[in-house]
């Protein structure tokens, strides 16, 4: 036997390439099916991590309106003892 023997390429029949593209195509679309489940699951913490972000910031300026109602009142007290403090030194 020759040594070229077992090194000798054959060219692909049109079947082998058919299959060749077949595969090619599956495995596209397998790339395709992975890239859409992730792409949705992405999609849900995303609105997930939004709902979250909308509660804080719900939280916060709950914190705010609730701090600026007690500056006011804080501030109409500070008022309300500068007047009875000049009203007593009077």
């Amino acid at each position: 036997m020759d040594k070229n023997s077992d090194e000798v390429v054959t060219k692909p029949t049109l079947g082998t390439i058919l299959e060749r593209i077949n595969a090619l195509s599956d495995k596209v679309i397998g790339e395709i099916s992975s890239l859409r489940a992730e792409f949705i699951s992405l999609r849900e913490e995303f609105y997930a991590f939004r709902d979250e972000i909308n509660v804080r910031l719900d939280r916060i300026e709950s914190m705010t309106n609730q701090t600026r109602a007690e500056m006011l009142t804080l501030r109409a007290d500070f008022r309300e003892f500068r007047t009875q403090l000049k009203e007593s030194m009077a």
